[in-house]
C-alpha cells in the first residue's frame, strides 16, 4: 500500500470541498486542514506544511491567485496544485512559471477522481502535473450556461440565479431548459446525475468556484 499523502484544500464551496476530501480519503489521500479562502488558508500554513496544497482560483475575501503570490514568496517549497475552470493555456503556463506544480480543470475532476489522484501524487513525487477539459467537453455549453451549472448544482431557483449573475429571471429560465435538453435531461434531478458524471457540477460560478 502507498505511503498516505496529506494535503490542505482551499475551496469555497463547502459541498463539494467536502465530496472530494471524502473520495480522496478512499484513496489514501487525507486532509489535515481546510480553508475557504486564501487568508485561512495562509494561516494554516504557518502551523501545517502538507505534501500538496490544492488551490482554487475562485474565493472571497482573498482569491487563489493572490493566495499562490503570498504562498510562493512566504513558502517557497510548497507544492501547490491550482484547480480552476479556466483552461487557458497561456494561464496554466504562467501559473507553473509562477511555481505552482499542478493545473487540472475542474470541470473534469469530478467525472475522474483518478485524474486528481494522479496529480496529486505525481505532485507529490516531484512532477509538474498540467491537464486541461477536453475540447469536446467545452463546446456542449455556452459561457453563460456554464456559469450557471454550479448554480442549478447548488439548487438554486431561478431568482436567485438571476440574483447571483445580474440578469433577468426569463433569461436564467431559457438557459435552464437549453441546458437540460443539451445534457438529455428531464429535469433538475436527472440533470445533477449527468452533471455529477461528466464532472460538470465543479464548473465554477461568480464567487462559486
Amino acid at each position: 500500500m502507498k505511503e498516505p499523502i496529506n494535503i490542505l484544500y482551499a475551496e469555497d464551496r463547502l459541498h463539494y470541498r467536502k465530496g472530494i476530501i471524502a473520495e480522496l480519503e478512499d484513496r489514501n489521500i487525507y486532509c489535515i486542514g481546510e480553508a475557504e479562502n486564501g487568508k485561512e488558508l495562509l494561516r494554516l500554513l504557518k502551523t501545517k506544511m502538507p505534501d500538496v496544497i490544492l488551490l482554487d482560483l475562485e474565493m472571497p475575501v482573498m482569491n487563489g491567485n493572490e493566495a499562490m503570490n503570498q504562498i510562493m514568496n512566504d513558502f517557497p517549497g510548497a507544492k501547490v496544485l491550482v484547480m480552476s475552470l479556466h483552461y487557458e493555456v497561456e494561464l496554466i503556463e504562467d501559473y507553473i512559471k509562477r511555481g505552482a506544480k499542478g493545473y487540472v480543470s475542474k470541470d473534469v475532476i469530478c467525472g475522474n477522481m483518478d485524474l486528481l489522484v494522479e496529480a496529486i501524487q505525481k505532485i507529490k513525487a516531484g512532477e509538474i502535473f498540467k491537464q486541461t477539459l477536453p475540447k469536446s467537453e467545452r463546446k456542449k455549453f455556452t459561457a453563460r450556461q456554464r456559469e450557471m451549472i454550479p448554480l442549478i448544482c447548488d439548487e438554486m431557483t431561478n431568482k436567485e440565479i438571476a440574483e447571483e449573475l445580474g440578469i433577468k429571471e426569463r433569461s436564467v429560465e431559457k438557459h435552464r431548459q437549453k441546458i437540460y435538453s443539451r445534457s438529455n435531461s428531464t429535469g433538475a434531478t436527472s440533470f445533477l446525475k449527468f452533471a455529477f458524471k461528466k464532472g460538470l457540477d465543479l464548473l465554477g460560478g461568480k464567487n462559486k468556484r
